[in-house]
């Protein structure tokens, strides 16, 4: 789950189960609901919307020590998204195949580690160090789901003959189909160092939850691969991450023939105590190339946050992006795409909350492409 609240919250309870003597199974859960409304402007403007969200999880996880003595860790997780009108993760959204969507329930962190000292080999998704982390601070969700929804409109993928499709261009997540474990089975190891957690990952197929059991996945025949770094570099407060991943490009016929995909992040953080800052670089080389459309484009985000009490923290969000999104001519936006925004939480122990205030400018790069959006949120974690 990638939307989680950075506000510390209570354990409300878990559920143990004790198997075998060397084994230990928990189940915990969580459940985000939301209350969004968004008021567009500009040429491609939807519609003026609002509406409830949810976002429930469900984690099984299992511990314990193999017969050889080596540690092993395996679990899963289950999620259910879905927003007013919406009977949840099994229904088709805009953009979303009805098999895509089915398979987001179970792309929630899949994983089977053999763990040696500090080395752990793994296979699952959404489970090892991956290219999603910030470090920007945030009080909340980070700036993508807050502009979810905003400014989408129908047509073919052409600006320059003034039709778009698909969201905003801000890419937090590098390159479309190597978004680390988070939407692709694959084979890891991590190794934990005095400086912080390096992490590999190949993924031999980039689409390959679809597979059954034992079966071979279909999907894309693309193979990725991603390196990364995360961690303090041995002073305390400071956050480092630096990522690189790429997709090979897919056969003849595919959307992104002849070029690799490309992602690049690197960011810098540092907590002075009730006040924290950082700044988080993504950068993006054929993301998505449809029909010689191409998505170039470099995202830099900045965050700040302070603690006010040991209840209420406040956090600011600023990101802007420029490249190439869409075009066929594949020319540079004609203006930065900015995202401003503003969160205060409120930690009550065993729900947290917080309500954010947005505002999307020239989104794709398209001037006059606005959205004022706010975004209130309750979790608790059981």
């Amino acid at each position: 789950m990638k939307n989680k609240l950075l506000l510390s919250s209570a354990l409300v309870g878990s559920l143990a189960i004790t198997g075998i003597a060397s084994a230990q199974t928990t189940i915990t859960g969580s459940l985000d609901l939301s209350y969004k409304t968004i008021s567009n402007e500009g040429a491609f403007t939807k519609r003026t919307d609002a509406g409830f969200g949810r976002e429930a999880q469900i984690n099984v996880q299992n511990k314990g020590k193999l017969s050889n003595g080596l540690d092993y860790a395996a679990g899963f997780a289950l999620e259910f998204d879905g927003k007013s009108g919406n009977a949840g993760s099994n229904t088709t959204t805009a953009g979303l195949s009805t098999d895509d969507a089915h398979r987001r329930i179970s792309r929630e962190n899949t994983y089977m580690d053999i763990i040696m000292g500090t080395t752990t080999f793994s296979v699952g998704m959404d489970h090892l160090n991956n290219m999603s982390f910030s470090s920007a601070p945030r009080v909340a969700q980070h700036a993508s789901t807050t502009v979810a929804s905003a400014q989408l409109t129908t047509g073919t993928l052409d600006l320059a003959a003034g039709t778009a499709s698909g969201g905003v261009a801000y890419q937090f997540y590098p390159g479309i189909a190597s978004l680390g474990s988070s939407n692709s089975m694959g084979l890891g190891i991590q190794q934990e160092t005095p400086f912080g957690r390096i992490t590999g990952q190949y993924f031999p197929r980039a689409s390959a939850q679809q597979a059954d059991n034992d079966g071979v996945a279909t999907g894309d025949i693309a193979d990725a691969y991603e390196l990364h770094f995360r961690g303090d570099l041995g002073v305390k407060g400071l956050s480092v991450n630096l990522g690189r991943n790429v997709v090979t490009a897919a056969t003849a016929g595919a959307a992104n023939v002849g070029e690799n995909q490309k992602g690049t992040a690197m960011g810098i953080g540092y907590n002075f105590g009730q006040i924290a800052v950082g700044v988080q670089r993504n950068k993006t080389d054929n993301n998505n190339n449809v029909a010689g459309s191409k998505i170039d484009t470099k995202s830099t985000e900045y965050g700040a946050t302070f603690a006010a009490t040991k209840e209420i923290s406040i956090g600011a969000t600023y990101v802007k992006t420029d490249g190439t999104f869409r075009q066929a001519s594949n020319t540079p936006m004609a203006n930065d795409e900015k995202i401003k925004s503003l969160t205060i939480g409120y930690n009550l122990g065993a729900i947290t909350m917080s309500a954010t205030g947005a505002k999307l400018e020239d989104a794709r790069g398209v001037a006059g492409n606005d959205s004022d959006i706010v975004l209130v949120r309750a979790a608790t974690r059981f």
